[in-house]
């Protein structure tokens, strides 16, 4: 990893790299608007729905989504501890602790996403890093000897479903940056759209 001891925001060194200007939630409702689309909130996932929607995109844990009859993968989850400061607490949006007296791993200062906008007042996050157990967001794949031999296994039990699209971090166990996580969601729907389409003329035959 980088070490570096100055207030560079960046968290890695893309040439162009952004924030929406109104956040991400923004983008996605806007996507969510579109008349094709319905959404549905508060349902639990059940493998019977497979039957009911020509094709499932499954962005929750791999692992989870065959009810862990292989084991469970690893993760790691985060307790966020909120707090207000008068003014600029810190400088800059993102500031990691690597000391091994200090509890929490980084402390986040929102305002800074969006330096276009004035504040006099600002919100912090402390974040604390945990094991992921059950009943916890796992937020980051451990993909370490043991995890990457039980998600092979859970590669292979995932071919066997074939309307089904495992997707996202979590369907895929890795960390993903935002920049990879959009590319890799437009080619899946490019691959899906092509496929669908040979299918069909296929069927024309």
């Amino acid at each position: 990893l980088p070490v570096r001891f100055n207030y560079d925001d960046n968290y890695f060194n893309h040439k162009f790299q952004g924030m929406p200007e109104h956040g991400y939630t923004h983008i996605v409702a806007g996507i969510l608007d579109h008349p094709n689309i319905k959404l549905d909130l508060n349902y639990d996932y059940d493998r019977a729905m497979n039957e009911v929607y020509d094709h499932i995109f499954y962005s929750g844990a791999i692992d989870e989504y065959f009810e862990h009859e292989l084991g469970r993968l690893d993760y790691r989850s985060l307790i966020f501890e909120k707090f207000s400061a008068e003014g600029d607490y810190q400088g800059c949006a993102v500031m990691n602790y690597t000391d091994e007296s200090v509890p929490y791993t980084r402390i986040t200062e929102h305002k800074h996403f969006s330096p276009w906008e004035n504040h006099d007042k600002t919100i912090c996050f402390r974040e604390y890093s945990k094991l992921c157990e059950p009943g916890d967001i796992p937020y980051y794949p451990i993909r370490q000897v043991k995890e990457k031999a039980l998600l092979e296994s859970y590669l292979e039990l995932s071919q066997t479903q074939e309307k089904v699209s495992f997707i996202g971090r979590l369907g895929t166990y890795r960390y993903l940056d935002m920049d990879v996580t959009i590319a890799e969601a437009l080619l899946t729907a490019k691959d899906f759209i092509e496929c669908k389409l040979k299918a069909q003329n296929l069927q024309q035959l």
